[in-house]
């Protein structure tokens, strides 16, 4: 286990970034913002997303906040992120959809997208609005972790995305590295608030529609798309040098 109180041996900014493969989450951050004057993190305020944001409070604490409103969140999701942006003053900066509500996704789409199409119904709602809103940066940090399923074992710490404009962005993974273990350390040395569905069974949260609790046996993941031949948003599969892969980061 990640010692979460590590003394931190800083990166400079020219380093090799294979130097940064298992470095302290901290390191990789300042050597995101030393590498980027336009950085940004993605979250839905699940414990990977509050160990970042929590270190990021004495790294970048005015960093822009990225957070997908789809409309389907669990009203404790909402309260919750609320709550940690409120305690945090964090800058969040919610996205949405081009079409702009529950309501007029069911006058374009129907009803009940989620169980007819969840591949185009995570786009328009999570992958469409958060490409569009990267156009704005050069750089961006999610909380994956290699442990949380066996298609994110060989995730990097620093990989390129391309946008569909032609555009490629740096995306970093601080907490590659670390084990579930290691970020419930962390959160209980520094006494963070969870979110109330980890109490529940629940420990990859996405929609209500399309995320279930999940046994002991159970990887993180295994409770989103129950029922579906399908494991990722898409927010972290597009633009990839090789193709899509799964990478499926925190959502």
């Amino acid at each position: 286990m990640i010692d979460p109180m590590h003394t931190i041996s800083f990166a400079s900014p020219g380093d090799d970034i294979s130097s940064l493969d298992h470095a302290h989450p901290e390191t990789i951050l300042r050597w995101a913002t030393w590498s980027s004057d336009r950085l940004a993190i993605a979250t839905s305020f699940q414990s990977s997303g509050l160990v970042l944001l929590h270190l990021l409070r004495n790294v970048k604490p005015d960093i822009p906040v990225l957070f997908l409103d789809t409309g389907f969140h669990f009203e404790e999701t909402l309260e919750f992120s609320d709550r940690i942006a409120k305690m945090w003053d964090l800058n969040v900066i919610d996205l949405r959809g081009k079409h702009g509500s529950v309501k007029q996704q069911v006058k374009i789409h129907g009803a009940q997208l989620y169980n007819r199409d969840p591949e185009l119904c995570c786009f328009i709602n999570k992958v469409e609005p958060l490409q569009t809103a990267l156009e704005d940066y050069d750089a961006w940090i999610s909380g994956i972790r290699r442990d949380q399923s066996p298609g994110r074992s060989a995730t990097p710490v620093v990989e390129a995305q391309m946008l569909p404009s032609g555009k490629e962005i740096v995306k970093i993974h601080p907490l590659a590295d670390w084990s579930r273990e290691d970020v419930e350390s962390y959160i209980s040395t520094h006494q963070i608030p969870t979110h109330p569905l980890l109490e529940k069974g629940y420990r990859s949260i996405g929609c209500w529609p399309c995320t279930r609790a999940v046994g002991e046996d159970e990887d993180e993941r295994a409770g989103r798309w129950d029922g579906f031949n399908k494991t990722e948003c898409g927010i972290h599969t597009f633009g990839k040098p090789h193709g899509p892969q799964e990478t499926e980061g925190e959502q």
